[in-house]
């Protein structure tokens, strides 16, 4: 698969991924203000569009993780670091990150923000390790079956 078709499909993923992220934490808002969740002023709007961004923000940068000449390390550092930076900048721009509340309360929610998209990075990362395991072990059975 080339280039631009692997970095459609994972944005398309990354955009679903974010995508439910934003409706589960509108459902808990809703709940939380019992369902006077109000937006105006095309604040819906730009949270959908910031969502997208968002989606795409983490996952156009895992194609690093196909470089062989970059420690892994470095190629977690490099994904994530864009991804949550462009998650702080979406976020206190359209407004998930609450200035108005105080800074402790946007630190926090940033490194919130940062313990979120690390579970979800390493989901994915045990994810694809146990598939690679059982990859590997069909191929010995094969190779002792020949």
């Amino acid at each position: 698969m080339n280039l631009f078709k692997r970095l459609v499909k994972d944005s398309i993923q990354g955009i679903g991924i974010a995508s439910t992220l934003y409706l589960l934490c509108g459902m808990v808002f809703d709940y939380l203000n019992h369902g006077t969740l109000i937006m105006e002023n095309w604040e819906f709007s730009r949270q959908a569009i910031g969502t997208l961004l968002v989606g795409i923000g983490f996952s156009a940068p895992t194609e690093i993780y196909g470089r062989e000449n970059l420690p892994f390390p470095l190629k977690v550092l490099f994904h994530m670091g864009i991804g949550c930076t462009v998650y702080t900048i979406v976020g206190f721009r359209v407004g998930w990150i609450p200035v108005q509340l105080g800074w402790g309360i946007c630190i926090l929610l940033i490194f919130l923000q940062f313990f979120v998209a690390f579970l979800i990075w390493l989901g994915y990362a045990l994810h694809y390790r146990m598939l690679a395991k059982n990859i590997n072990q069909k191929i010995q059975e094969k190779e002792k079956e020949s």
